[in-house]
């Protein structure tokens, strides 16, 4: 893995407990998002490497001991793991994880011509968490049963805090945006944008960031923010409570967890086309809105809408973002990502 974060923690010990024996080969920590490492879970072994990835001559003998049936590797960078995989050709299952979707760069462009010779020849099957990135595997060249789907899925179990009232959301009169302050991101639009919406409506919401990175400067001087900097996964949940809607307005986002975390927290979710999470936990008007990725002026009439909607809509919104969130659990990960690999090992 290149990161782990708190909710994969979460599905792989799920993973576990399932009986299956789990090594986690990855780097301490993510940029901007120290999570808690005395959380994570005892019952996975771990490589943790640092502060570069191991050579192949430290790695691959470190996994042969392990003797593994499958190896799924985050997406396909990085010699010494790359090397692993190509140890364990007509081995064991290899898998390779990927949240990428087809956006048309020149890089993607690129890989399609490279496809053959630098990615198709380390797999055996692709691992995606949805329909976009199975597009985009597809273009690469896996097929048929070699898709895996359902690749990622938030704790359910912290987020979820049961059904809440209209009246209660347009109470805490909020919105939220949490992830890293980077490119990709667009808090830099965020910020335009919500600068913008404060001066069209009298009255209203405050907004909460929470994340860190280089971009926090941008939401400085706007009145009606509060800059929380990154957060665990529990103060996070328990903030999520005391809001009335989620803001992912990403220029590029290959899934999007924080959306899943929402909707069962029963947050209404305005989110831009440029979000993976979209197709599968968002429909226009059942839960919030969609905005073109880019587009301040969409964004500033989405925050608008969300603002002026009654209690009673809130209120449906929030049902509707349960409803949809509840499709994947990390109990329902692990059971099909285990029946999956079983599968494929028979």
């Amino acid at each position: 893995m290149t990161g782990l974060t708190a909710y994969q923690d979460v599905c792989f010990r799920e993973l576990a407990a399932l009986g299956d024996d789990v090594l986690l080969v990855h780097p301490p920590t993510m940029p901007f998002a120290d999570f808690d490492k005395t959380k994570f879970s005892r019952e996975v072994t771990r490589i943790v490497w640092s502060p570069e990835m191991p050579s192949a001559a430290e790695l691959v003998p470190q996994i042969e001991a392990f003797n593994p049936d499958v190896v799924i590797m985050w997406s396909w960078d990085g010699a010494g793991y790359r090397a692993v995989m190509k140890h364990f050709r007509g081995r064991a299952l290899r898998v390779m994880f990927s949240s990428n979707f087809w956006h048309g760069t020149a890089k993607q462009y690129a890989g399609l011509v490279a496809r053959h010779a630098y990615v198709t020849p380390l797999f055996d099957a692709v691992w995606v968490p949805g329909e976009r990135s199975e597009e985009f595997a597809r273009r690469i060249g896996f097929r048929g049963r070699q898709v895996i789907r359902g690749a990622n899925s938030a704790d359910v179990s912290l987020f979820s805090r049961g059904p809440r009232s209209g009246s209660e959301l347009a109470s805490r009169a909020r919105f939220l945006f949490t992830g890293r302050l980077i490119w990709h991101k667009a808090p830099t639009l965020l910020a335009e944008a919500y600068a913008e919406y404060r001066s069209a409506v009298s009255s209203p919401w405050d907004l909460d960031i929470v994340g860190g990175g280089p971009l926090a400067a941008d939401f400085a001087g706007i009145e009606g923010v509060r800059l929380e900097g990154f957060m665990q996964p529990e103060a996070l949940a328990e903030r999520m409570q005391e809001v009335s809607c989620l803001i992912l307005p990403s220029h590029i986002e290959w899934y999007g967890v924080v959306v899943h975390e929402a909707a069962v927290a029963g947050l209404p979710v305005i989110c831009s086309d440029g979000v993976g999470a979209v197709p599968h936990l968002l429909q226009d008007g059942f839960n919030g809105w969609t905005v073109e990725a880019g587009s301040r002026s969409e964004l500033v009439t989405a925050m608008v809408r969300m603002s002026s909607a009654s209690p009673a809509r809130l209120e449906s919104m929030s049902r509707g973002s349960q409803a949809l969130g509840s499709r994947l659990t990390p109990e329902i990960w692990a059971v099909n990502l285990h029946e999956e690999l079983e599968r494929r090992l028979a």
